[in-house]
């Protein structure tokens, strides 16, 4: 907000905090954004996957019961990694299984990701300050 021209006084109103919070706040560096994951390609591991011996299981089916048989033999899949990097990267639009996760969970992961990226140790609302 600050950087869209707001002043502290403002986003400590929309933020229902004091404009001291809003000042500590500022005054602290901003975060590192989280390192960039290694680009990955579908085609450099897919005939790799645990995926490979299973033609039969529809991997982008949105039957529940289909799914969880598709995220058990991703379990064991010795491309895990690689297919979970691909599937929040390049493949987080994309439905089916892709790396153990269906679309919602890769969809909630990177909600999560982007919280925990956003959040500021150390800054506590004095409203909620030590009892």
């Amino acid at each position: 907000m600050r950087n869209r021209g707001q002043s502290p006084d403002a986003i400590a109103d929309y933020l229902r905090v004091t404009p001291r919070s809003v000042h500590r706040y500022l005054s602290l560096p901003c975060p590192e954004p989280p390192p960039a994951s290694e680009e990955v390609d579908l085609v450099s591991f897919v005939s790799k996957g645990a995926c490979a011996a299973f033609p039969e299981v529809d991997w982008l089916s949105r039957s529940p019961l289909v799914q969880a048989e598709a995220k058990a033999i991703c379990q064991y899949c010795p491309v895990l990694d690689e297919c979970r990097s691909y599937g929040l990267n390049k493949g987080r639009d994309q439905r089916g299984v892709l790396g153990g996760m269906t679309m919602a969970e890769r969809v909630r992961e990177l909600r999560r990701q982007r919280r925990r990226s956003a959040q500021r140790p150390g800054v506590v609302a004095e409203d909620q300050g030590a009892a």
